[in-house]
């Protein structure tokens, strides 16, 4: 039996319905991560992730019907933790994002994004512009960063147009994504361009979209 052949139950994903279920199923997908930052993407077999997980081939299969529901589920599995993190910064008070020196707002609004980005390496893999096979879907978690990052930019800048709020928005999205595409390229200083010059970057660039709107 190959990978792109399923044992002879039908081949479609059923949803764990107990808890052990739900563990597998988290077993299976660290197994796929750790895979993926090990010997990239293009390894990945179904044969492969059940070895890693330590469960048999059709109990994977009893779960996911091919290595990109697998890939999918674990994409899905970084946007809702991602999302999680982007809700709790909604519970901010807005005094509290106007009361705090541009380190501090940067080092609330981004910083916990970037350490959950440094502590799954394999979410880089899924970024970078050759990954194609179960390809993140964050558009809806984007939409929700940018409408809380134009909401802390109106609050700190109250002068700000529409138009130069969503500008400002954009490039703050922009900038720590684009070093974490370059951590990706870079792995043996990956830490330091994800922690450090990520927030860098976005403490220099918000100080002056703050001094120019002043």
């Amino acid at each position: 039996m190959t990978d792109s052949q399923a044992p002879a139950s039908p081949r479609y994903k059923r949803r764990p319905q107990q808890m052990r279920g739900h563990e597998r199923v988290e077993m299976i997908l660290d197994a796929c991560a750790r895979l993926m930052v090990g010997k990239g993407v293009l390894s990945l077999t179904m044969h492969g992730i059940a070895k890693e997980a330590g469960t048999s081939i059709g109990s994977l299969y009893h779960f996911f019907r091919d290595k990109e529901e697998v890939l999918s589920a674990l994409g899905r599995r970084h946007i809702d933790a991602l999302g999680k993190i982007a809700s709790e910064l909604l519970l901010i008070e807005p005094a509290t994002w106007i009361g705090f020196s541009t380190a501090d707002t940067v080092k609330h609004l981004v910083l916990p994004l970037l350490e959950y980005v440094e502590k799954n390496p394999d979410f880089l893999h899924m970024i970078s512009p050759n990954f194609s096979a179960g390809q993140l879907q964050a558009s809806d978690l984007q939409v929700q960063l940018k409408e809380i990052y134009s909401h802390v930019v109106m609050l700190r800048i109250p002068n700000v147009s529409t138009e130069m709020c969503e500008v400002y928005a954009v490039a703050m999205l922009a900038l720590p994504a684009g070093l974490c595409r370059a951590a990706f390229e870079n792995d043996n200083f990956k830490s330091l361009l994800i922690l450090n010059e990520a927030p860098r970057a976005l403490v220099a660039y918000l100080e002056a979209i703050e001094k120019q709107g002043a």
